[in-house]
Formats: C-alpha cells, structure tokens, sequence
C-alpha cells in the first residue's frame, strides 16, 4: 500500500462514520475528532505514560552515550541500569520512581543480547579512547571525527558508532516493534479484548488504553501535524522526529494521524472493521518511513564517500543500518528478510563492515528498497 492509498483510506474511513450505524447493527457511529482527544463523561480517556516514560529514558541513555563521543569513559554497569531501569540511573528522578518500566524487557526479545554486546563494546571503547586516544580504523575500534568539525564518535572494529546503533536500533526494537507486534496485534485490540469494562480505577476499556500505548511510541504531539511547528523542540525526537522529516516528500505525517485517531474512534464505536483498516494503514506507514530514512542516510554514505569524509561515512551508515533493520519488526514488511539480510551483512559493507562499503553496494541496497517501496522510486535522488 502506498501513501496515497493508506490517505484514501484514511479518508474513506472518516467519509463513511455517518452511516456506520446501518452497516453494522448495534455500533455507534463513528465521530473521530480533529485532534488525538478522547473523553468520557469530560475527562480524558487517553493514557500513555509509560510510553513516555521509556522514550524519556532512551533519551538519557544517548545523552550518556554521547558523553562517550565526547571523550569520557563510560561504565557498562550504568547503561544497563539504564536499559533495566535499576539502580537509579536516570537523572530525571521520575524515570527512576518508574520502576516498572524500562526498555529491556519491552525489546523484542531475539535482539536483547545483541543490544547489551553493543553497551558492553561502548564503555570498553570509552575507556580504551579516554585513555590513549586511540583511532578508529578498519579492523580497530577507536574514535573517529566528522568533518573538520572537532566532534567525534566512537566506533567498533567495522566502524559501527556505538550511540546511532544502540539508540536507532532500540527505536525499532522496542518502539516500532511494540507498535506492531504487541499493542496493535490481535491479542491487545482484538474482538476478544474488554472494550465493556473500565479497567478498574481508570476511565478507559483495556482496548482503548492498548491503542493509546501503540500511540504513544509514535511520540508525537496530540495535534500532530497542526502546530505550528509541527513538533515542539521536546517532541522533536524518535519515530515522530523521523516521520516529520519524510512528510515533505511522501505526506505521510496526516494519513497516520488520520489512522490513529480513526482507530481510536472505531474503538469507542466499537468497530471492530474500521479499527482493523486503521491497523493496516499505520503498519504501512510507519515501514515506509523507515524505508524512507534508511534511503536517506544511504544517500548521505554515498556523498560522504566521495568526498572522503570517514567520520560522517561511518555516522551516516550506522542510521542506514539501524532504519533497514527496523524494517524486520513490521509483521507485514513489503521487503522479505533475505533482502534485508543481504543489505546489512554485504550492501552495507562484506561482513557488515562499513569500512568495505562501495559507491556501487551502497546504490544495490538503495535499489533494493526502492523496489520493494515504489513510492520512494521518484525521490531516491532526494530523500
């Protein structure tokens, strides 16, 4: 599904709540408001706190991670604090009074080992940079600067920066993949979930507060993309960031509000048809964005490449890796996994090692995407 198809949808959805009464005997109609603001009896019904919370909490953990970049050492016990939420890591003192949540246990959970190799490589790295300043290059971890700017950042032996990998790659594992496969999946919106009952002490059904929690991910402002500016500076992060970055090309940031809200009032009306239509369109959406931005960086690969920029290289190719990975957690992907594969373990660089990359495995991996994604075909010079 393309873009204009998921906001003919979208639009379909919203045309049709006048008779959805007669369509489907005994649901109300379907009245979704301009903005993501639902009540009941003139109080909110939305909740997603927790969501907010582990965005909150990534955040602090790049923030950490940077420090890295900036030639401190850091301590591996503290990044799995903060992955655990354990120990008081964070220091806003509300993430840590958070105790129940945390990033580790909503990772998709093949990935988890993968992510604490990673922080244990970041803090080795540190020190090993804090100590004797020592320099990336092909089979060596160090540090690596970009430009001519003076900012550098730490990398592994194939040139990975441990603060895009770790940050970008938990945007897909947790967030994305939460999205997709728990809160939006049949188990937390299906026709068998409470949608009768409050859930005891609150003001929402347990299927209105699963969407609201896959709305949240997303991460972005209630208006959304009606402010003027479409994101605040504190809302300008994550998945939302990202979406708003590819809506001058492929107007997506609309149609995805569009869904979600529709979603959310097919709920109320309980609808379940309308709510599925929805489900569709944000997974489509949400693939193409990152299809979109894994194109974007690869992009930037083949300019830094050209010029011999090796810092901003390496920067720009652990985004790409990091939003073609992402791709994996949509149950629907348009792109099958032995292309993904292929991108990451031989486009990207043989072996995965950004330090092998080519002006020409670099344009394989864009074609891949491209093919798969044909909405990106027309912008694949520009995005």
């Amino acid at each position: 599904m393309n873009y204009k198809q998921a906001s003919l949808i979208a639009f379909s959805g919203l045309m049709a709540f006048s008779c959805m009464e007669d369509d489907v005997p005994g649901n109300e109609a379907i009245n979704p408001p301009a903005t993501y603001v639902f009540e009941r009896d003139g109080a909110s019904t939305v909740s997603y706190q927790g969501q907010t919370d582990r965005l909150n909490m990534l955040s602090e953990m790049k923030s950490y991670l940077v420090s890295g970049d900036q030639g401190e050492a850091l301590s591996f016990q503290k990044l799995l604090d903060m992955y655990s939420n354990t120990n008081d890591p964070f220091s806003d003192q509300g993430l840590n009074e958070a105790t129940t949540k945390q990033l580790e246990n909503k990772t998709n959970a093949a990935q988890i080992d993968f992510f604490k190799g990673l922080m244990s490589e970041a803090a080795e790295v540190s020190q090993e940079v804090a100590t004797n300043n020592t320099a990336a290059a092909n089979g060596v971890a160090g540090r690596v600067e970009r430009g001519t700017t003076g900012n550098f950042v730490n990398v592994n032996e194939k040139g990975w920066e441990f603060t895009q990998l770790i940050e970008k790659g938990l945007m897909g594992a947790v967030f994305y993949d939460q999205i997709f496969n728990a809160y939006l999946s049949e188990s937390k919106i299906g026709e068998g979930v409470d949608n009768e009952n409050l859930v005891e002490g609150e003001n929402y059904t347990a299927m209105e507060h699963h969407w609201d929690e896959a709305f949240g991910y997303w991460g972005v402002p209630r208006d959304f993309p009606q402010g003027e500016p479409a994101l605040s500076p504190e809302y300008k992060r994550f998945w939302a960031n990202y979406t708003d970055g590819r809506d001058d090309l492929l107007n997506v940031s609309q149609p995805l509000m569009d869904a979600y809200i529709l979603g959310r009032a097919a709920i109320v009306a309980d609808n379940h048809t309308v709510k599925s239509e929805q489900v569709d369109v944000i997974i489509d959406l949400h693939e193409l964005v990152s299809a979109a931005t894994a194109v974007h960086y690869i992009n930037d690969s083949m300019g830094y490449l050209s010029s011999g920029d090796q810092g901003n290289l390496l920067h720009a190719m652990s985004e790409a890796y990091t939003f073609v990975s992402a791709l994996q957690y949509s149950p629907r992907k348009k792109i099958n996994q032995s292309d993904i594969n292929e991108i990451l373990n031989s486009d990207l660089g043989t072996d995965g090692n950004f330090w092998l990359v080519s002006i020409e495995s670099l344009l394989d991996a864009r074609d891949k995407l491209t093919t798969a994604y044909p909405e990106l075909k027309d912008h694949e010079d520009v995005l």
